[in-house]
Protein backbone atom coordinates (compact mmCIF):
# COMPACT_ATOMS: atom_id res chain seq x y z
CA UNK A 1 0.00 0.00 0.00
CA UNK A 2 2.04 2.96 -1.19
CA UNK A 3 -0.28 5.93 0.18
CA UNK A 4 -1.52 5.01 3.99
CA UNK A 5 -5.20 6.85 5.02
CA UNK A 6 -5.38 8.83 7.28
CA UNK A 7 -6.05 6.93 10.58
CA UNK A 8 -7.68 8.59 13.51
CA UNK A 9 -8.33 6.41 17.18
CA UNK A 10 -11.08 8.35 18.87
CA UNK A 11 -11.07 6.45 22.42
CA UNK A 12 -10.43 7.61 25.94
CA UNK A 13 -7.35 7.07 28.68
CA UNK A 14 -9.32 5.52 30.91
CA UNK A 15 -11.24 2.83 28.27
CA UNK A 16 -9.80 -0.33 28.35
CA UNK A 17 -11.13 -1.30 24.70
CA UNK A 18 -9.19 1.56 23.55
CA UNK A 19 -5.99 0.39 24.77
CA UNK A 20 -6.34 -2.80 23.54
CA UNK A 21 -7.35 -1.22 20.07
CA UNK A 22 -4.37 0.84 20.52
CA UNK A 23 -1.85 -1.63 21.09
CA UNK A 24 -2.92 -3.56 17.84
CA UNK A 25 -2.34 -1.43 15.90
CA UNK A 26 1.25 -0.45 17.15
CA UNK A 27 1.45 -4.46 17.02
CA UNK A 28 0.74 -4.14 13.47
CA UNK A 29 2.65 -1.49 12.42
CA UNK A 30 -0.50 0.83 11.91
CA UNK A 31 0.40 5.34 11.96
CA UNK A 32 -2.45 6.76 13.98
CA UNK A 33 -3.47 9.47 15.28
CA UNK A 34 -5.57 9.39 18.75
CA UNK A 35 -8.92 11.94 19.44
CA UNK A 36 -9.64 11.67 23.15
CA UNK A 37 -12.94 12.01 23.50
CA UNK A 38 -12.72 12.68 27.25
CA UNK A 39 -11.14 15.92 26.31
CA UNK A 40 -13.02 16.80 23.34
CA UNK A 41 -16.42 17.49 23.76
CA UNK A 42 -16.42 18.42 19.75
CA UNK A 43 -14.98 15.17 19.14
CA UNK A 44 -17.49 13.10 20.98
CA UNK A 45 -20.59 15.01 19.72
CA UNK A 46 -19.01 14.32 16.10
CA UNK A 47 -18.56 10.25 17.01
CA UNK A 48 -21.70 10.21 17.93
CA UNK A 49 -22.86 12.12 14.92
CA UNK A 50 -21.00 9.82 12.68
CA UNK A 51 -21.84 5.94 14.07
CA UNK A 52 -25.64 7.01 16.04
CA UNK A 53 -23.01 5.69 18.93
CA UNK A 54 -21.36 6.53 21.89
CA UNK A 55 -19.17 3.30 22.35
CA UNK A 56 -15.70 3.76 21.94
CA UNK A 57 -13.07 2.79 20.38
CA UNK A 58 -13.70 4.02 16.71
CA UNK A 59 -11.23 3.80 13.53
CA UNK A 60 -11.42 7.00 11.50
CA UNK A 61 -9.69 5.31 8.06
CA UNK A 62 -10.09 8.23 5.42
CA UNK A 63 -14.07 8.90 5.66
CA UNK A 64 -14.88 5.45 6.88
CA UNK A 65 -15.96 4.60 10.55
CA UNK A 66 -15.19 1.34 11.78
CA UNK A 67 -16.17 -0.05 14.92
CA UNK A 68 -12.58 -1.22 17.08
CA UNK A 69 -14.62 -3.12 19.77
CA UNK A 70 -17.53 -6.04 19.95
CA UNK A 71 -20.33 -4.91 21.88
CA UNK A 72 -20.78 -6.51 25.17
CA UNK A 73 -17.58 -8.10 25.41
CA UNK A 74 -17.52 -10.18 22.26
CA UNK A 75 -14.29 -11.26 20.48
CA UNK A 76 -11.94 -8.59 19.47
CA UNK A 77 -12.51 -7.87 15.51
CA UNK A 78 -9.06 -8.02 14.50
CA UNK A 79 -9.89 -8.89 10.82
CA UNK A 80 -12.28 -6.24 10.33
CA UNK A 81 -9.76 -3.47 11.49
CA UNK A 82 -7.14 -5.30 9.30
CA UNK A 83 -9.23 -4.48 6.37
CA UNK A 84 -10.09 -1.64 7.24
CA UNK A 85 -6.24 -0.49 7.15
CA UNK A 86 -5.52 -2.67 4.23
CA UNK A 87 -3.66 -5.44 5.79
CA UNK A 88 -6.05 -8.04 5.60
CA UNK A 89 -6.11 -10.43 2.63
CA UNK A 90 -9.02 -9.43 1.84
CA UNK A 91 -8.66 -6.06 1.24
CA UNK A 92 -8.37 -4.38 -1.95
Amino acid sequence: MSQNPSILLYGATWCPDCTRAARFLDEHGVAYEKVDISEDPQAAALLEQQTGKRGIPFLVVGDRWVRAYSPGGGEFPAEEILEAVGLSENSG
